[in-house]
Parts: C-alpha cells; sequence; structure tokens
C-alpha cells in the first residue's frame, strides 16, 4: 500500500467512525452505563462461571439476574416512589394544604434584626416577597417532577429501549469484555503495555467512581430520609433523594437539604427536632462521608476537590444526568493520561558501570 493509499484509508477510517458515534449517539447514556455495570460486576461472573464449569455465557446470564434485582428494579421503585411525592406535594400546595404563607411569615418573625435587614437588601424582606419567591422556586422544581410523571407513559417506549439496550450490551461485555479489550488492543497504535496500563486504570476509577461516590450518596440519601420521616417532614423520600444527589457534588453536599429546614425548625421553635436533624445532619450522615468513602475509594483516585466540582458540574452541564459519572471518570482519565504520557516520556536513566578491581602491580 502506498503512502497515498494508505492516507485515503486513515481518513475513510476517521469519517466511518465519526458517522458511526453519530448513529448510536442517541444511546451513548445506555452504552455508558452498560460499561460501567460490565466492570463493576466483572468480578460476580468470573466467581460464577469457576463454579459453573467456565460457562461464560450462563454465568454473564446470572450476573444480569443479580444486576436488575439490585440496580434496576430499586431504581425504578425510588423513581416511582419520587415522582408520586413530588407530584402530591406539588397538588398540597396548590390546592393550599401547604400554607407557605403561615410559614414564611413564622419563619421571618423569627429571624433577628440583621437577618432581616439582609433579607431586604436582596428583596425578600416582606412576606409577601419572601413568599413569592419561594412559591415560584418550590411550583417551578416540583410541577418539572410532577411532569415526569405525565411524560414517563409518553416517553415510556424510549426509556424501556434505553434500558434494555444497556443490559443487553452488558450481558456481551460481561460475557466477551476480555475477548473485545484484546481485539481493540491489536487495532490501536499504542503500545501495548501502555495501553493495557490505560485500561486498568481506567477499569480502576470506574469502581472507584462508582463505589465512592454512587454508595456514599444512596447512604447519606437514606439515612436522610429515615431522619426526615422519623420527623414527620412531608415528602421525606423526595428530600432523602435530593440529599443523595447534592452529595455527589462536591462543596454543595447534603447540607444544602437539611440546613435550611433544621433552620426552620429552630426559628419556630422546634428545639428538639431541630437538634436532632443536625446531629444526624452533621454527626451521622458526614460520617458516612468521612467514613464510607476512603475505605471504597481508597487511593485509586486522588483529584483535587476543585476538579472534581468543575468537572462534576460540567459533565451534568454537557450529559445531564448521565454526567455526575462521566465527567469525574473523564476528568481522573486526563490525569491517568497525562501523568502517564509524562513518565513513559521521561528517559529511563542508565546505570552507572560499577568500577573495575585494580590489579596490585606488584603481588607479594
Amino acid at each position: 500500500m502506498t503512502d497515498y493509499e494508505r492516507w485515503v484509508f486513515r481518513l475513510f477510517t476517521a469519517g466511518i467512525t465519526l458517522a458511526f458515534l453519530w448513529i448510536v449517539s442517541p444511546y451513548a447514556g445506555a452504552v455508558l452505563w452498560s460499561i460501567v455495570f460490565a466492570i463493576l460486576f466483572i468480578g460476580l461472573k468470573e466467581g460464577i462461571a469457576a463454579r459453573i464449569g467456565g460457562r461464560q455465557g450462563l454465568a454473564s446470564l446470572a450476573t444480569l439476574v443479580v444486576l436488575i434485582g439490585l440496580v434496576i428494579v430499586p431504581v425504578f421503585l425510588l423513581a416511582g416512589l419520587i415522582v408520586s411525592e413530588a407530584a402530591s406535594l406539588y397538588q398540597s400546595i396548590r390546592a393550599g394544604s401547604v400554607n407557605l404563607g403561615l410559614i414564611v411569615g413564622n419563619l421571618l418573625a423569627a429571624l433577628p434584626e440583621w437577618a432581616r435587614s439582609l433579607l431586604q437588601g436582596a428583596g425578600l424582606g416582606s412576606q409577601s416577597e419572601a413568599l413569592a419567591t419561594l412559591s415560584e422556586m418550590l411550583t417551578g422544581g416540583l410541577s418539572w417532577l410532577a411532569s415526569l410523571a405525565s411524560g414517563f407513559g409518553q416517553s415510556a417506549f424510549s426509556v424501556v429501549v434505553g434500558f434494555g439496550i444497556a443490559l443487553y450490551v452488558t450481558y456481551f461485555l460481561l460475557r466477551d469484555g476480555r475477548a473485545l479489550t484484546q481485539r481493540v488492543e491489536q487495532a490501536v497504535p499504542i503500545n501495548r503495555a501502555l495501553f493495557q496500563q490505560l485500561i486498568q486504570e481506567f477499569a480502576s476509577v470506574v469502581r472507584a467512581m462508582v463505589r465512592g461516590s454512587l454508595v456514599v450518596a444512596a447512604a447519606q440519601g437514606l439515612i436522610g430520609g429515615i431522619v426526615f420521616a422519623l420527623l414527620k417532614i412531608p415528602a421525606a423520600p423526595l428530600w432523602g433523594t435530593l440529599m443523595g444527589v447534592m452529595s455527589l457534588i462536591p462543596a454543595v453536599g447534603t447540607g444544602v437539604v437539611w440546613v435550611p429546614v433544621a433552620l426552620y425548625l429552630l426559628v419556630t421553635g422546634s428545639y428538639v427536632d431541630a437538634l436532632i436533624l443536625t446531629f444526624c445532619g452533621v454527626v451521622v450522615i458526614g460520617m458516612v462521608d468521612n467514613i464510607l468513602r476512603p475505605i471504597l475509594v481508597g487511593r485509586e483516585t486522588k483529584m483535587p476537590d476543585y476538579l472534581v466540582l468543575i468537572s462534576t458540574l460540567g459533565g451534568i452541564a454537557v450529559a445531564g444526568f448521565n454526567g455526575l459519572i462521566l465527567g469525574p471518570i473523564i476528568a481522573a482519565m486526563f490525569l491517568v493520561v497525562w501523568n502517564t504520557g509524562v513518565a513513559s516520556s521521561r528517559p529511563e536513566p542508565h546505570p552507572e558501570p560499577s568500577p573495575q578491581p585494580v590489579e596490585n602491580p606488584h603481588p607479594e
């Protein structure tokens, strides 16, 4: 093949690759989660395969059943509960069952003078102004969640297709993942050892991010929801889930949900409930983050907090919900690739020759 033909073939390969990515882009999220699921459950699949005589297909199918039972079904049940709670709370606010005016009035009356001055400077000093702002925020957010309930039936087909593709691809990745990795390794023009190192680093980053972020978020959201329910705060599952989502964003955390509620309980005279909520938020939920995250993440991903924050928010802005995990993974792999490239470009130190023994010219 001449140089001209080689360049034409490379351009054609690049063009057809871009066309393929364009075609599958509507289900890029499903493919992303299938890769994540395969990386997380590959160890379980290999353990099952070792017990049933190495039958990879049956082991992959059994692993998929475990995945559906542990992840997919609970996610659907939780999503249905959240949408139901949001719709119920939205209807209660519109019907007047939840008296926002009374809540805002009690809160403003209990605030100290300096706090009222700050609110007046922000245009929220009067009850009507604060009530209008709060109503707009709550009804806007809750109406969006409530619209998911009606929109879910209309988009049920695309949702089912997306989950079906994710599970279908996950099965084949579990069954043929190592063979596919070897084929990609042969096709990619990168040093074999360097490629294997990048693949290992990518798998480690995915496992660390999912275990260290999603598991911690689920634990914090569950604890927060239970505390809210015990304190008889309306829509406890909704607020617990919101705390779990907020815990994924560095420098934000669960406090953005429970701190305003604790302050409201405090200024309205519910001192015991405010103390309980503050203790659980600071000690229990904070302890979950301080203990579980280092255990689950370990030393696999060491990224500065500012980079995690920027990559998470950027991922959400670009890819929506998938960006919660996609953003930090891309940032972590960015660091891995650059660190690996810098390390591989350094010249290897040449060992200094050992000094030769000097012969005695006058032996005795």
